[in-house]
C-alpha cells in the first residue's frame, strides 16, 4: 500500500502545495521602493493607495483616521461599556471618496454634532463597503493601473485539486486503518496536512497590477520604509534637499512642522499595520512640543488643536480592530460582518 500512498497522496499533495506557494508569490506582486519617501504622492487618496498596497481590509479605518487628522471628524475613544464613536465636525467639505465612505457607514445624513458608535450588529454595512471597494477598483482600472478583472483561475484550480486530494487521502486513511499499516497511515496524514496547507496559502483571487502602477507602488513602499525608520534616520531624510523644503513650510518651527507631517502619515501607518508604533512616536513628539518654548506653541495651538488627532489616534487601535475585519485580503467585503455603527443624537 505504501507505493500507492506515495503516488496518490504524498506526491500530489506536495506538488499542489508548491504551486500554492508559487501562486501566493505571484499574487503578492512585490515591489521595492528605491528611495525613502516622507509623504504620499500629490493627488493620491488613502482609499486608492490602500488598494495599491493590497490593504483593503484596513482601508475604511485608515480613511476615518485620515478624516480625523484633517479635522473633519472626531473619533471618540470608547470604553468597556461604550464603543468607539465618530462625530462629524461642522463647516467641513468632504471629497467624493470621503462622502462615499461616510454614506457607506452612516447613510446620507452627515449632520454635524451627531455621534455614531460601533455596535454589535454588523450585517447592514457589508454590501455598502463592497460597493465602496468595487468603485475604487473601477477607478484604478480606468486609470490603467489595475486589470479590470481579478485573477481567479489559479486559486480555483488549486483549491479544487486540494479538495479532490482530501477525498482521496480520506479513503487511503480508511484503507490504512483496515490494513493496520502504520507507515502508510502516517504518510497519508502528512499528505492531508499538506493539502490543507494548500487551501490556506493559496489566494482565491488577486488584483493584477499593470505596469503604470509600478511607480506609485514603489513610492508607497518608500513611504512604508520611512514609517519603519528610527527617528534619527527620519531626521536625515527630512534634512535632504527635498525634505528640508517641507520642514520649512510656513516658517514654522522644524519640530512643529515635522510633527504635522508625521500626524498626516498616521492613516498610512494604519495601512501598513504600523499604527501602534506610529501613535507612540506621535505622543513622544507631542510631549516634546508641550514642554518647548511658548512662542512655538503660540504659532499653532498644539495642546487644543493637535490633541484632537491624538485623541483620535488613541482610538485608532480599537478602530482598526473593529473596522479592519470588514474587508478580507482579497478585497472582498466579508459577509456577515456588516453594519458597525448605530446613530444617535449626542
Amino acid at each position: 500500500m505504501l507505493p500507492a500512498v506515495i503516488a496518490l497522496a504524498i506526491a500530489p499533495a506536495f506538488l499542489i502545495l508548491g504551486l500554492g506557494f508559487v501562486a501566493r508569490g505571484i499574487a503578492a506582486q512585490r515591489v521595492k521602493g528605491l528611495i525613502v519617501q516622507y509623504a504620499p504622492q500629490r493627488g493620491s487618496t488613502v482609499l486608492h493607495d490602500a488598494l495599491l498596497v493590497d490593504a483593503d481590509r484596513r482601508a475604511a479605518s485608515a480613511m476615518l483616521i485620515d478624516l480625523a487628522v484633517k479635522r473633519k471628524v472626531r473619533l471618540l475613544a470608547g470604553s468597556k461599556r461604550e464603543p468607539v464613536g465618530v462625530e462629524v465636525l461642522p463647516n467641513v467639505v468632504f471629497t467624493a471618496d470621503e462622502l462615499t465612505l461616510l454614506e457607506a457607514l452612516f447613510g446620507a445624513d452627515h449632520t454635524p454634532g451627531r455621534v455614531r458608535r460601533f455596535s454589535a450588529d454588523r450585517r447592514a454595512l457589508a454590501g455598502r463597503l463592497r460597493i465602496l471597494v468595487q468603485h475604487a477598483e473601477h477607478a484604478l482600472a480606468r486609470e490603467g493601473l489595475i486589470a479590470p478583472r481579478r485573477t481567479t483561475w489559479p486559486g480555483v484550480t488549486l483549491r479544487s485539486l486540494a479538495y479532490l486530494g482530501m477525498l482521496v487521502e480520506a479513503l487511503l486513511i480508511v484503507f490504512a486503518l483496515i490494513d493496520g499499516d502504520g507507515a502508510s497511515l502516517g504518510l497519508t496524514v502528512v499528505a492531508l496536512a499538506a493539502t490543507i496547507a494548500t487551501i490556506v496559502v493559496t489566494p482565491p483571487s488577486w488584483r493584477r497590477f499593470l505596469p503604470p502602477a509600478r511607480p506609485r507602488r514603489e513610492h508607497l513602499d518608500g513611504l512604508r520604509q520611512y514609517l519603519e525608520l528610527a527617528e534619527a534616520d527620519r531626521l536625515r531624510v527630512l534634512q535632504s534637499p527635498t525634505g528640508a523644503d517641507l520642514v520649512a513650510t510656513d516658517g514654522e518651527d522644524p519640530a512643529l512642522s515635522r510633527y504635522h507631517l508625521h500626524e498626516r502619515l498616521l492613516p498610512y501607518a494604519v495601512l501598513f499595520g504600523l499604527e501602534r508604533e506610529w501613535i507612540r512616536q506621535l505622543k513622544l513628539q507631542h510631549d516634546e512640543l508641550a514642554t518647548s518654548d511658548l512662542d512655538v506653541l503660540g504659532a499653532v495651538d498644539v495642546l487644543s488643536d493637535v490633541a484632537v488627532a491624538l485623541d483620535a489616534a488613541g482610538g485608532a487601535v480599537q478602530l482598526t480592530a473593529a473596522v479592519g475585519d470588514l474587508v478580507d485580503g482579497t478585497g472582498a467585503v466579508l459577509d456577515g460582518v456588516g453594519g458597525i455603527f448605530e446613530v444617535f443624537s449626542s
